[in-house]
C-alpha cells in the first residue's frame, strides 16, 4: 500500500510510510546469542508508518487526528475493533473525517452491545479490519494522534497493526492526561465531565459511538489548548501528555 507523503521541503517532511525488514517473532527466539538469526527465512517484510514532527512546529499548523475506537472488550490481544471514528483537524478546524463499522468474528457480549448500541447485525457485511486499517493509515499519515484515555485506543491500534504486518510510530497524546494537569480542580476528567465543563453536548445516541465521542473530544482538545492551556503552542509543549 502506498500513502501520500508531505513535500520533502515542508515543515512536515518527517513523515514516512515504507517497507522495513524486521525479524519474525520466532527468529527472536532462535538466535546465535549475537542477535543473528539462525534461519534464512526468519525475516519478514513489515510496513512502517512513521511521523516525527519538528519540536518547534506549531500545533495549529500540524495535522491532528482525533480518533476513537469501539471494541469487543478491553484485551488488545483477544478483543477486536468494531468501529473507527476520526476527525482530521488543522488549526482546530475539521478538514476531513473517517468513520466506519468493522466486521469481526469475535462475539459481542451483551454488555458491549448495551454500552455501544452496536449489534452483530450492524456489523454483518461491513468491511473487515484487513480492509479498513490500510485506509485508516492513509488517513492518519503525517499527523499527530489524539484520543481521550489514549493508552487504550493506542494499544488497540498497535495490536491490530502488528497482526497485519504494520509498525506504527506516530506521536499520540491524551486529552485525559492534559486535563489532569490543566484542570486539576475538576472532580474527575471523564469525557462527560469535560463536555459539561465546556458546555458541550453529545447528540442523542452518539455517546460511546466513535464519531460522537470524537466530535466532543475534538472540542475538548480545542478548549484545553486555546482556552485553558497557557503556553501550549508547539509540539514540544504537548510531549508531556504523549503515550507510547
Amino acid at each position: 500500500m502506498t500513502a501520500s507523503l508531505p513535500n520533502s521541503h515542508s515543515a512536515l517532511s518527517h513523515s514516512m510510510f515504507q517497507n522495513v525488514v524486521f525479524p519474525a517473532e520466532s527468529a527472536l527466539e532462535s538466535s546465535d546469542g549475537n542477535g543473528q538469526s539462525l534461519a534464512d527465512d526468519s525475516l519478514m517484510l513489515r510496513r512502517l508508518l512513521r511521523f516525527v514532527p519538528p519540536p518547534d512546529a506549531r500545533i495549529e499548523e500540524i495535522p491532528v487526528v482525533v480518533f476513537d475506537f469501539e471494541t469487543t472488550g478491553l484485551d488488545a490481544q483477544q478483543d477486536r475493533i468494531i468501529e473507527i471514528g476520526a476527525e482530521k483537524l488543522i488549526g482546530f478546524e475539521v478538514v476531513d473525517k473517517f468513520s466506519t463499522l468493522v466486521h469481526t468474528n469475535v462475539q459481542l457480549t451483551p454488555q458491549i452491545q448495551q454500552l455501544t448500541g452496536i449489534s452483530p447485525d450492524m456489523l454483518a457485511g461491513k468491511p473487515p479490519i484487513e480492509q479498513v486499517l490500510p485506509e485508516f493509515f492513509k488517513f492518519i499519515d503525517g499527523s499527530l494522534m489524539v484520543a481521550h484515555n489514549a493508552e487504550f485506543d493506542w494499544m488497540m491500534l498497535k495490536a491490530a497493526a502488528t497482526r497485519l504486518g504494520y509498525d506504527v510510530d506516530l506521536p499520540c497524546f491524551c486529552t485525559l492526561k492534559m486535563a489532569r494537569v490543566i484542570l486539576p480542580a475538576l472532580e474527575n476528567r471523564k469525557l462527560d465531565t469535560l463536555a459539561g465543563h465546556y458546555g458541550l453536548e453529545f447528540t442523542p445516541g452518539s455517546r460511546h459511538r466513535s464519531a460522537g465521542d470524537v466530535r466532543v473530544t475534538s472540542e475538548v482538545l480545542r478548549n484545553l489548548v486555546t482556552v485553558d492551556g497557557d503556553g501550549l503552542e508547539c509540539w514540544k509543549d504537548l510531549q508531556p501528555y504523549q503515550v507510547v
